[in-house]
C-alpha cells in the first residue's frame, strides 16, 4: 500500500482530545459530547512521516491509557465529596515523637530483616511503575490522572522517569532536583485544594522513596525532617476524612467519595510503612498504629479496578452481601489478646481472596510481623 493510499488513524474528537478525556468515537456525536449538547468533530491523525505527530508528552509515555478510547467515558465530580474526620491528625502528625520519647502504652512492631527487605523491594519499584508497567502506583487511583492531570503528580512522573534511567554519577544532581520539588510541594500546599493535597501527600511519599533508594555515602539514608514533613502531610490528609458516611453504616457510598477515601487510607497505610522502613534501618523503634485502627483495610482489586459506575456499583452489592457485619478494619490485621473468632477468620478469608497487590503486601507484612 503507498502512502497515498495509507488509511488515516481514527483519533478523539476534537472536543475530547483538548480535554485530554476519553472518547466514545461515535458518530455522527459522542457521547460526551451528546451529553453536553455541543458541536462534536473528529479529525485525522496526521501520518507517521509528520514529526508533529510523534511526540507525546512524558505523560503520554507513561500512562498510556489515559487517552484510551475503548473504554467508556465517565462523568466523574470530585467537588462534592464529603467524608467523615474519624482519625486524630494530631497524633498523626506528632508520631515522630513516639521514636523519641516513647510511651508506655505504644506496643512496638518486632520486625524480622526478611520482611524489611521485602517491603524495601516492593518499595523500591513504586517510582518505576511510572515508566514500565503502564500503570500507577498502588496507592493512586486511576481516575486521578483519567482527565487533568494534576500539577505535582505530572511533574513527579516525570522526575520518577529520569530517576529510574540515570545513569552512574549523576545521583547527586538528580536528588538535587527531587529536594527542590518536595520544598516546593511544602510551599504550595496551603492553597491545594482536596485532590490536590492528595497528589502532594502521593507526590512527597514517591520523592521520598526515590531519595531514599538512592545512597549516598555508601548506604540508604534520608533526613529526619523529611520523614516528619512526610507525616505533617499525612495529618493534613487524615484532616479532610477518610471514612464515608455510607460506610460507616453499612451502605453503598457514592464512587467519587469512595474512591478519594481509598485512595487517602491507601496513602497513608504506604506512608506509615515506609516510616517503619526507615526507623528499621536506623535501628529506631516502630510501634502499632493505633491512631488508625478505625479505618478500612484496603477494598478488592475489582472495587479498585472497576472503570465504570455500574460495574463499581455491582462490587460494592456483592461485598455489602458477604460482610453483614461490616468491612474489615485494618486493626483486625493486629495482634489481640484473645485468639480471632471464626468470623473474623472467615472474613480474612473472604478480603484476601479480593484484593489486590497492595492489600496483599501489607497482608504480608502484618502476617509475618505478628505471626499470623
Amino acid at each position: 500500500m503507498t502512502e497515498k493510499d495509507t488509511v488515516p488513524r481514527k483519533k478523539a474528537c476534537n472536543h475530547c482530545s483538548k480535554a485530554k478525556v476519553r472518547c466514545d468515537l461515535k458518530k455522527p456525536k459522542c457521547t460526551r459530547c451528546k451529553n453536553r449538547n455541543i458541536s462534536c468533530e473528529y479529525v485525522y491523525a496526521r501520518g507517521v512521516d509528520d514529526p508533529s505527530s510523534v511526540a507525546p508528552t512524558i505523560i503520554q509515555k507513561t500512562i498510556p491509557f489515559i487517552n484510551d478510547s475503548s473504554c467508556p467515558p465517565e462523568t466523574l465530580d470530585f467537588d462534592n465529596v464529603s467524608l467523615i474526620r474519624t482519625l486524630d491528625d494530631d497524633r498523626i502528625r506528632a508520631r515522630w515523637l513516639e521514636t523519641v520519647l516513647p510511651s508506655p502504652e505504644h506496643t512496638p512492631k518486632l520486625y524480622q530483616a526478611s520482611t524489611m527487605a521485602f517491603l524495601a523491594s516492593i518499595m523500591r519499584s513504586w517510582p518505576g511503575i511510572f515508566l514500565f508497567n503502564e500503570a500507577l502506583p498502588p496507592f493512586i487511583h486511576w481516575t486521578q490522572v483519567a482527565v487533568t492531570v494534576p500539577v505535582s503528580l505530572s511533574s513527579c512522573m516525570t522526575l520518577s522517569r529520569t530517576w529510574k534511567t540515570q545513569t552512574p554519577g549523576s545521583e547527586s544532581m538528580v536528588c538535587s532536583v527531587i529536594e527542590q520539588e518536595m520544598r516546593k510541594l511544602i510551599e504550595q500546599q496551603v492553597d491545594c485544594n482536596h485532590m490536590e493535597l492528595l497528589a502532594t501527600v502521593q507526590s512527597y511519599l514517591l520523592y521520598a522513596i526515590m531519595l531514599y533508594f538512592t545512597p549516598r555515602s555508601g548506604s540508604n539514608y534520608i533526613e529526619q525532617d523529611t520523614m516528619i514533613k512526610l507525616q505533617a502531610l499525612t495529618a493534613d490528609l487524615a484532616s479532610k476524612g477518610t471514612l464515608c458516611w455510607a460506610e460507616a453504616h453499612g451502605t453503598r457510598p457514592g464512587w467519587e467519595s469512595w474512591i478519594v477515601a481509598s485512595a487517602r487510607r491507601r496513602t497513608m497505610f504506604a506512608a506509615y510503612l515506609f516510616d517503619n522502613l526507615v526507623n528499621f534501618n536506623l535501628g529506631s523503634p516502630s510501634y502499632i498504629a493505633t491512631e488508625l485502627a478505625s479505618i478500612p483495610a484496603p477494598g478488592s482489586k475489582r472495587l479498585w479496578d472497576a472503570t465504570t459506575r455500574q460495574s463499581w456499583n455491582a462490587a460494592y452489592n456483592q461485598q455489602l452481601s458477604q460482610w453483614s457485619d461490616g468491612e474489615l478494619l485494618i486493626s483486625d490485621l493486629w495482634p489481640h489478646n484473645e485468639p480471632p473468632s471464626d468470623s473474623l477468620k472467615r472474613k480474612i478469608d473472604q478480603w484476601l481472596s479480593s484484593v489486590d497487590e497492595f492489600g496483599m503486601m501489607l497482608y504480608s507484612v502484618t502476617s509475618h510481623t505478628y505471626n499470623h
